[in-house]
């Protein structure tokens, strides 16, 4: 399958933030989208979900377009820079409700057995995010979107999170954004940079040397 997103024009204060995108996530693949602090990233991520409405937009899955807001076509699962989980709910009731089984997170991440019974409001931070990312990973969507799944997780973590997410791109497309950009680019099996409001297709690292993202 395969998500496409165009035609964005968004803008606030008269400023132009998005225009002139165009971004393919595959599944089987895993799409990597750079871009320094205030790109504009997180706001495409927004309105491709449906989360946030743009002025023009076009969303299509195997070129048939799908009517905003793109969510309501249960293809496509969205991981926010904010927690987004219930506070006063319990993990277990919360795979419930995303129809999510507890042997699938588990078999990634063990250590969180113990956390099913806690209330999310219970979880540290990290803990809560590790969740939250798994959660999203392990749904029944087609493509998942990934704004900084990484944030305040460890190293160790990172690295087993990185495994997971490649094991789980034979059947899913995922589009994952993250300030940690080396991780970004050696996960990524297409790479796009957003920069100027527009996104550009990345073929190696000269590209983003000569774009400005990168010191050579």
């Amino acid at each position: 399958m395969t998500l496409e997103f165009d035609g964005v024009q968004f803008g606030f204060d008269e400023r132009l933030l998005l225009s002139g995108i165009y971004l393919k996530c595959e599944t089987g693949k895993i799409t990597g989208l750079l871009g320094r602090n205030g790109s504009g990233k997180s706001t495409l991520l927004k309105i491709a979900f449906g989360a946030l409405r743009a002025e023009t937009l076009s969303v299509r899955i195997d070129g048939k377009v799908i009517l905003p807001p793109a969510f309501c076509s249960r293809e496509i699962v969205y991981l926010p820079q904010d927690s987004f989980i219930p506070d006063d709910l319990s993990l277990r009731k919360i795979l419930k409700l995303y129809e999510v089984s507890e042997p699938s997170i588990l078999q990634s991440f063990p250590e969180l057995e113990h956390n099913l019974s806690l209330n999310a409001d219970e979880l540290s931070g990290g803990r809560r995010r590790l969740f939250e990312v798994v959660l999203v990973l392990h749904s029944k969507a087609a493509f998942c979107l990934l704004d900084e799944p990484f944030t305040g997780l460890t190293p160790v973590v990172v690295e087993r999170l990185q495994e997971v997410i490649q094991k789980l791109k034979s059947t899913k497309g995922i589009l994952i954004t993250d300030h940690l950009y080396r991780q970004v680019i050696s996960l990524s099996d297409t790479l796009y940079l957003l920069a100027n409001g527009t996104t550009h297709l990345i073929k190696n690292k000269e590209d983003l040397i000569q774009r400005g993202y990168l010191i050579e």
